[in-house]
């Protein structure tokens, strides 16, 4: 009977679970990729090291990146069932019914993603294991290994991921009083944008990150450098992206330019919390992209820029830019699949706003600064994280706290998540405005 009216409630948003679906498949994919790689490393003898170190280093940031990817979608799915939750509430749904009907939810959405997910990553692992190969990376007659072990680590992992996201998630919705139900049964846009829990978290992240960012300056000038730098990044820019609502109050507080502005920057006031959960994943894609993108570049620049048959650390550069190329479009896919999800889902505030005489132009001007705003806050403080990344790696390996590489990398990654947030966000508005504003206010 629960899992029939699971069913029953995903359907209901097949849009949100579609794309938490598509999260979890994703970050499937690329864990058991990694998982495969060590895997077949660890069953082989014979100086083939890289193929335990390149998936035990980068695997490491993975597994971070993808967790915080499958938490910020589960989360944003929860926080639009907030409504629907607090109707339950008000007719007698105990706390720890909600909880646990969340949770099985998930668990239903999860257990058919995870499974498409670990072929796929199976294939990606083959591949990469090929580009090792064809660069003399790996010596002898090597076989991809897909065991019980890689399969366990890619799956276990995101659905770990999804139930703790749905544990954490449905706490505060769960904790709405009956008798406040029904006024606030409206999507919730008030309460404390930063929670206790959030904001320990983010500071033990930071701090955390902070300080493998002092280690890796003491460090040696050696291969297990960016063992140190590159998790550094990633764990700042999942504390900053956990404080970040702060932030967006603050930015909200001092913006507000035209009618559209101001009505922009005082939904990014009230609805902090919910912004901060779309800027999170471009915050991450930020920090990842320019902080392993210009740790790479530095590397490249010990060895002249040049992919030398005979120099190992330049025919590993092009793996590597691989292996980053498939975390960044990894991270795009999440910050998609939660802007998508998150315009689609304001459909009845758009109705409110058109019914209270806002223009459809008007509507779409607030969004597009939303976005722009939004974008600009996760290129600063994903600038930041990089710079944990960058700033001790380039010291160590060239004696300057500036990356090498041109600045035109830093130009494309910034406007490449300033164009993913507008292209994004406002096409959905669009759809999502041809609704008639009476039809909008009964939309889920």
């Amino acid at each position: 009977m629960r899992w029939t009216l699971a069913a029953r409630t995903i359907r209901a948003h097949l849009g949100s679970y579609l794309a938490s679906a598509a999260v979890m498949a994703a970050g499937t994919a690329l864990l058991t990729a990694f998982a495969t790689l060590l895997e077949t490393g660890l069953d082989t003898k014979g100086g083939n090291d890289i193929l335990v170190m390149l998936p035990a280093i980068l695997g490491g940031w993975t597994v971070a990146i993808v967790t915080f990817g499958v938490v910020s979608t589960v989360a944003l799915t929860i926080q639009h069932r907030e409504r629907e939750i607090a109707l339950l509430r008000s007719i007698a749904a105990t706390p720890g019914q909600i909880r646990q009907s969340v949770v099985l939810e998930t668990v239903a959405t999860a257990l058919p993603s995870v499974a498409v997910g670990v072929l796929p990553g199976i294939g990606i692992g083959a591949f990469l294991l090929g580009r090792l190969t064809n660069a003399g990376l790996v010596t002898g007659q090597v076989d991809l290994s897909a065991g019980w072990f890689s399969v366990l680590v890619g799956a276990a992992t995101s659905l770990l991921a999804a139930v703790a996201a749905a544990l954490i998630g449905s706490r505060r919705a769960a904790a709405i009083p009956p008798v406040r139900a029904l006024a606030d049964a409206a999507p919730s846009t008030g309460g404390r944008s930063l929670t206790r829990v959030r904001a320990v978290s983010g500071a033990v992240l930071s701090v955390l990150g902070l300080s493998m960012t002092v280690t890796t300056l003491f460090m040696a000038n050696g291969p297990l450098l960016s063992s140190t730098a590159g998790p550094a990044g990633v764990l700042v820019a999942v504390g900053l992206a956990l404080l970040s609502p702060v932030v967006v109050r603050g930015v909200g507080r001092v913006l507000g330019f035209g009618a559209a502005g101001r009505l922009a920057t005082r939904n990014l006031r009230a609805r902090a919390r919910h912004t901060a959960t779309v800027a999170a994943p471009l915050i991450l894609l930020v920090g990842i992209a320019a902080g392993t993108l210009y740790m790479q570049s530095t590397e490249d620049s010990t060895h002249h820029g040049a992919l030398r048959a005979g120099d190992v650390g330049g025919r590993l550069a092009s793996v590597n830019y691989l292996v980053v190329a498939m975390i960044i479009a990894f991270s795009a896919i999440v910050v998609v699949n939660i802007l998508v999800a998150a315009t689609r889902r304001r459909r009845r505030e758009f109705g409110l706003l058109r019914l209270s005489c806002a223009t459809r132009g008007q509507v779409l001007r607030m969004v597009t600064v939303e976005a722009i705003v939004t974008a600009g806050i996760a290129v600063v403080l994903g600038t930041v994280a990089a710079a944990a990344t960058t700033v001790p790696y380039s010291m160590v390996r060239t004696g300057s706290p500036f990356a090498s590489g041109s600045p035109w990398m830093y130009v494309a990654i910034t406007g490449g998540a300033l164009l993913l947030a507008v292209l994004a966000t406002v096409p959905t508005a669009v759809g999502a405005l041809r609704i008639r504003p009476v039809d909008a206010l009964t939309a889920a």
